[in-house]
């Protein structure tokens, strides 16, 4: 796959993370503007909206590219300097930060904090999802919410409950050649398992 081509496939796919992220409630409970809620209005929950969380963190306190640390981004395998990027599909959603292999088509990770955001919402909103997944990450209760099954794709889109009103997306990339080889919400995992130390303590 050409250069250009692969920077299309990663962009656009970024943008239908976003969208889908954009999917779940707002913090009044409401869902955001009709034009970006695809499938279905996203409903807030006052129940279990972070259940199971020892050790809450609060990774919003952090700017987009603190997410991830020099040690974890070499253990990850890409770059350390990490690029901060607006959401140019929802310019009001925080900014999030992306760091790349060495190669233009190489692995791709990307984090972003929501805060006032619960993961509840997105336990109501699995239907929005093509594959839909719960997990726990060292305590955490996380989801994979994919437009199709990550172990056939080059992308992973996965949340998790930073504490009971922040969500993190990890969004992961892999190279075109390990498609069906290598599932690429084994990255996102491990990128949130590897930043999670680094972040602050929830007040």
């Amino acid at each position: 796959m050409t250069t250009l081509r692969r920077g299309a496939l990663f962009a656009g796919g970024l943008a239908l993370t976003m969208a889908l992220a954009a999917c779940s409630s707002d913090s009044t409970g409401h869902p955001d503007s009709p034009a970006e809620t695809t499938t279905g209005n996203a409903t807030s929950s006052g129940s279990q909206s972070g259940t199971g969380i020892t050790n809450p963190k609060n990774p919003a306190a952090l700017e987009p590219c603190e997410l991830l640390t020099n040690e974890a981004a070499s253990t990850l395998g890409v770059t350390t300097n990490g690029e901060r990027r607006q959401n140019d599909l929802k310019p009001d959603l925080p900014d999030l930060c992306t760091w790349k292999g060495e190669y233009n088509d190489s692995k791709r990770v990307t984090l972003v904090a929501f805060p006032d955001r619960t993961i509840q919402q997105y336990y109501d909103n699995k239907s929005n999802y093509g594959y839909f997944e719960k997990l726990d990450i060292s305590g955490h209760p996380a989801v994979i919410g994919n437009t199709e099954d990550p172990a056939k794709s080059s992308g992973c889109a996965m949340y998790m409950a930073a504490n009971e009103k922040q969500v993190v997306l990890s969004s992961t990339f892999i190279p075109t050649k390990d498609i069906g080889q290598v599932n690429p919400c084994d990255l996102a995992k491990q990128s949130l398992e590897l930043s999670l130390p680094s972040w602050p303590a929830a007040q």
